[in-house]
């Protein structure tokens, strides 16, 4: 049986792939030890968990992680697409994930070769599931969702708080979710609560961020990122904060410059007061097209980050020093 899980918001896809490995493990393999992670594999060690039998279970999971990423030859693709073939007629044999953490073969990432003859295999799987970010009214209703397995409840005035707080990058909103449910006394999450319990220190440091960027201060900027690393903040989940406030930024330049007054620009953008209060000040500094070209770039970085073998912190680096 064959599964496939792909998409940019890897947390949501995470969560799915723990969903599979529980169940196998609750239903075939309680020990766990039939459950084997393969990164960068070869035709040698794919061959060995395709052919080989669970210890002590009848079957295996076998979980192959980011393969799109990695460089593929013709021998190892036809060896792949073959197996492929065979285990989705199979519902006996081992069950095999593909999971990318990425969105696979995108207008800005096109696949060619022997990557997109995986591509177009691993589209035809039954079991599939991408996991595209989730615009902001989306995550609203997903936020209200997740307060509700926490055992909270939340209204969408209060979430709209909660998102213009966190941001929209899923790992940190899951994280202070837990947290406000644990702080929250009641079952009801307030306003107030939200904006008392959520630390938007973060988001400060990220206005703050892409301000030194508009004044040519970039040793400041750099160090405003690396200091947020040391505080335990992934480079994704940076990069996620740094394309949405350039997002916002671009947002509230071109609405400017179409018309919309000041006092409009969060009904009009569908952003929280907040947000744009704090962002209003930055968009003189940059031109409409600065924020377009650095935008762009970042969503190219974000690609590159998930499939280049340098260290993300230095390609983070790298790319701010350039723009």
């Amino acid at each position: 049986m064959l599964f496939f899980l792909y998409g940019d918001d890897s947390y949501r896809s995470s969560i799915k792939l723990k969903q599979i490995k529980d169940k196998f493990i609750k239903e075939v393999d309680p020990s766990g030890y039939n459950v084997v992670n393969i990164e960068n594999p070869d035709i040698e060690s794919l061959s060995k968990e395709f052919t080989q039998t669970g210890f002590l279970a009848h079957k295996k999971l076998v979980i192959i992680k980011n393969i799109l990423s990695q460089k593929i030859s013709k021998e190892f693709a036809d060896f792949l697409l073959e197996n492929i073939s065979k285990l989705q007629d199979d519902k006996e044999d081992n069950i095999l994930v593909f999971y990318e953490n990425i969105s696979p073969n995108t207008k800005s990432n096109p696949l060619s070769g022997e990557k997109l003859r995986i591509w177009k295999s691993l589209s035809q799987i039954k079991y599939k599931w991408e996991f595209e970010k989730l615009p902001d009214f989306q995550l609203l209703n997903w936020i209200i969702e997740e307060f509700k397995n926490q055992g909270k409840i939340i209204d969408k005035k209060a979430a709209e708080d909660f998102l213009g707080l966190v941001g929209n990058d899923s790992f940190s909103l899951s994280s202070e979710i837990q947290k406000v449910s644990n702080y929250s006394s009641g079952e009801k999450i307030s306003r107030e609560e939200v904006r008392q319990i959520i630390s938007p220190v973060v988001n400060e440091n990220m206005f703050l961020f892409s301000e030194k960027l508009a004044e040519k201060k970039k040793p400041e900027a750099i160090k405003l990122l690396n200091e947020q690393m040391s505080l335990g903040i992934t480079i994704q989940q940076l990069l996620s904060m740094i394309i949405r406030q350039y997002r916002i930024l671009l947002q509230i330049k071109s609405a400017i410059e179409d018309g919309v007054s000041q006092n409009n620009l969060a009904k009009y953008l569908s952003l929280h007061p907040f947000v744009v209060k704090k962002s209003i000040g930055q968009v003189s500094l940059y031109s409409l097209y600065e924020l377009e070209e650095i935008y762009r770039k970042l969503l190219e970085l974000d690609i590159k980050m998930k499939s280049s073998k340098l260290k993300p912190k230095t390609i983070l680096n790298l790319f701010f020093l350039s723009v």
